[in-house]
């Protein structure tokens, strides 16, 4: 992954090109084909495009430094609203933390307007998926690795993939966090884990 920063704005990296897939989430084509996503605290040209500089800005890669998404985290103490956009300027992903005294918890809409699922604390260093249902899909594990989360099947022993910071085998200079699942995951899942990648990535920084 070959990704240069230079003034705060992500240089040379190359936007991903929409897989042509059929999927009745378009907003989420993107996601489809991936295992792998680098979340890095950068601004890149379109943040300008999108407005309010104070904004935390993001720009999210996939594992071969194309750029897949940017992203704005509106930020109120406790809780968040983040907003992700694709190439064109489309919202495709809404992630919000709710205030919750001692729970952390976000809500994943993908597209906006739909939602896909949630990602809830329920101990220390972890944290449960649910889909759409409200059915619990995934777990998520503090792993002996420091900074890293192992992610696994509710029913599942082995891990399937990891939340982890800084993303290890990569030159990104900046502040970053990465997820990884199977690439066969159900994409909406995909947008959830992604949230949840956020709401852990985010919490030390």
């Amino acid at each position: 992954m070959q990704i240069q920063e230079v003034g705060n704005v992500t240089k040379r990296a190359k936007w991903m090109q929409c897989p042509n897939v059929e999927t009745e989430y378009p907003g989420l084509a993107y996601i489809y084909p991936l295992g792998e996503l680098i979340v890095a605290k950068t601004r890149d040209a379109h943040h300008d495009v999108l407005g309010d500089q104070a904004k935390n800005s993001y720009t999210i890669f996939n594992n071969q430094g194309q750029k897949v998404f940017v992203a704005v985290r509106d930020k109120t103490w406790k809780k968040f609203t983040l907003k992700i956009y694709n190439n064109y300027g489309n919202e495709v992903i809404e992630v919000k933390r709710p205030f919750r005294l001692c729970l952390s918890q976000v809500l994943v809409w993908a597209p906006p307007g739909h939602f896909a699922g949630s990602v809830e604390q329920d101990g220390c260093n972890k944290f449960t998926v649910k889909n759409q249902n409200g059915r619990s899909v995934l777990k998520i594990r503090s792993s002996s690795v420091r900074f890293a989360y192992d992610i696994r099947y509710v029913c599942g022993i082995e891990a399937i993939g990891v939340i982890r910071k800084p993303w290890p085998d990569q030159t990104l200079a900046v502040k970053n966090f990465g997820v990884s699942f199977p690439m066969e995951l159900d994409v909406r899942d995909k947008a959830v884990l992604l949230g949840a990648c956020f709401l852990i990535g985010c919490l030390k920084y």
